[in-house]
């Protein structure tokens, strides 16, 4: 009998003998904890013999990939016989793997990424309506537990390289003090491939933080004029050679591919006659990157101990560069195109993903939080350790045993509440196959700080109501509101009751004029690092 014939018998006897068992949190052991033992038995010929043997059981490394800003058509496997990009690597790595066919972002940057390292909606952190803007005191809010300090706690090196984009208002809003042991990269939203600039500040860093020597701080000036992948490249390529295969492994790759400005160097064009050229050509540059780190992760013997997440952090813009396919809307709506993206799962090894094809069930990005902390130990080792309890009312669900195992008679997730903004009025939300889109799509009212938004009934405009069927209408383009009065009134009451879910609306805080430090290359800092107590180079910062 063959191993997987084994994990398939054994995932129906595990199922028998505990019916009540459900991923949630508060259990006092995952579904994961609970499976390990039994995916972890193999038979082993002794004397002509069978003997049953139980393996140690070894976490998975995980390596957790989000694009910026690549559209549903800015791959090949989503749209095959209408793709003009190749993709040649994704479309493998996800025809081999786990394709989420309804993956589900927020509309923007900033809120997506809260969303992941917090586990809430963007409406719960009130940060749902903009990203953060370089030279403003935006931060994440420092009470909320992030993902990587979980994973840490339970018994993950964490790092990150690439784009953080969750504030950096003071020390404590940094990536090294909320969970990764380093991070490498810009702190903002976006910065130049070669000069890492933006707004005229240099934004390229990295740090690291470790209890017996605090946070240590760089100011990576000597990499300015060197594409940006390729230091990607190469600060992966040191921290899986310095790592040890034994420990679990759990890096965060937020990339910079394929955001504006729109730029690859010359030798990844295939053509130069249109702006899908150099879409094609970012494309390339970055699948030139991650097949490198998956060699890396080969060369290291982790790649087969591997889970690979992939997904963008929202639809592309509208721009002559990108393309989100056949779906409504662009990056900044809330129609399919700005908040269904692209997304897969995959390893090597079947143990650890058994489920393969893909889902139509719905998976939100928060749910990433309780899944990647099932995946890493689950709750349970967290608090053993720390004496810590889960985050109450998250937003987030542990879809690990559908994910991985396809174990769950149902989808774990049926709706998600994909948006209220009380500035511009509006909000959507999705039900089963029904998605409900109030309010003025199109608004382009900006958020004042000195304004007041109500978090009631009033902030958001009831009387523009679309309905679609976006199983059957994928690409809303009929809207049945009409002909569907009761879905219209159920679906409405369940965002009416969201809106006592939302917090404060966070606007742009204020800008600070003449903050940072004037040197031959002005860069970012935070904004307690002020000029009373500034070292004598600001490059490289320590403290206890």
């Amino acid at each position: 009998m063959s191993n997987v014939t084994h994990i398939y018998l054994l995932l129906t006897l595990v199922t028998l003998l505990y019916p009540g068992i459900h991923a949630t949190a508060q259990q006092e052991k995952t579904w994961l904890d609970e499976l390990s033992g039994y995916l972890n038995w193999g038979e082993e010929e002794q004397g002509g013999g069978q003997k049953t043997v139980h393996k140690k059981v070894k976490k998975p490394h995980i390596l957790y990939v989000v694009m910026d800003d690549q559209g549903y058509g800015d791959v090949g496997y989503t749209y095959p016989e209408q793709a003009d990009m190749r993709t040649p690597l994704l479309d493998k790595l996800a025809s081999e793997g786990l394709i989420m066919n309804r993956h589900y972002s927020a509309w923007m940057c900033t809120p997506t990424r809260a969303s992941i390292m917090t586990g809430r909606y963007p409406i719960t952190l009130g940060i749902q309506h903009d990203v953060f803007q370089p030279n403003t005191e935006e931060c994440l809010n420092e009470k909320e537990l992030l993902l990587p300090e979980v994973i840490r706690h339970n018994g993950y090196a964490t790092h990150l390289v690439g784009k953080w984009h969750l504030g950096y208002a003071r020390w404590s809003c940094f990536p090294c003090m909320r969970g990764f042991d380093t991070a490498y990269g810009y702190i903002n939203g976006e910065t130049g491939y070669i000069d890492h600039m933006i707004s005229g500040y240099y934004d390229f860093y990295q740090c690291s933080y470790n209890k017996k020597n605090g946070l240590k701080w760089k100011i990576l000036k000597e990499d300015k004029g060197v594409y940006s992948l390729y230091l990607y490249n190469k600060r992966v390529r040191h921290i899986i050679k310095q790592h040890d295969p034994n420990t679990p492994l759990f890096l965060y790759l937020p990339m910079q591919s394929v955001h504006s400005d729109y730029y690859a160097p010359e030798k990844y064009f295939d053509c130069t006659d249109t702006k899908r050229c150099t879409m094609q050509a970012m494309l390339n540059a970055a699948e030139e990157l991650l097949t490198d780190v998956i060699q890396y992760l080969k060369d290291a013997g982790m790649w087969e101990d591997t889970l690979l997440v992939y997904h963008s952090d929202n639809g592309a813009p509208k721009s002559s560069y990108t393309s989100n396919g056949p779906l409504r809307g662009s990056k900044s709506h809330l129609w399919e195109g700005g908040v269904r993206t692209v997304g897969f799962l995959y390893s090597e090894d079947k143990k650890i993903l058994p489920h393969r094809g893909f889902t139509d069930c719905y998976v939100h990005v928060s749910d990433w939080y309780n899944t990647l902390i099932a995946i890493s130990g689950g709750w349970t080792a967290y608090a053993k350790k720390t004496g810590l309890e889960m985050p109450a009312e998250l937003d987030s669900i542990d879809q690990s045993r559908h994910l991985l195992f396809n174990d769950t008679n149902t989808c774990p997730r049926t709706q998600i509440m994909l948006h209220i903004d009380p500035v511009k009025r509006v909000a959507a939300y999705l039900k089963n196959q029904h998605k409900l889109l109030i309010g003025p799509q199109d608004s382009s009212e900006s958020c004042d700080d000195t304004a007041f938004y109500p978090l009631n009934i009033s902030s958001i405009d009831f009387g523009i109501i679309e309905l679609f069927n976006i199983w059957a209408d994928p690409n809303e383009a009929e809207n049945i509101a009409e002909d569907n009065p009761d879905i219209v009134a159920d679906l409405r009451r369940d965002v009416t009751d969201y809106l006592s879910h939302q917090n404060p609306l966070q606007c742009q805080l204020p800008t600070l004029d003449n903050s940072y430090p004037d040197d031959e290359v002005p860069y970012y800092l935070p904004w307690d690092f002020t000029r009373d107590y500034l070292p004598a180079s600001a490059y490289e910062y320590n403290t206890l």
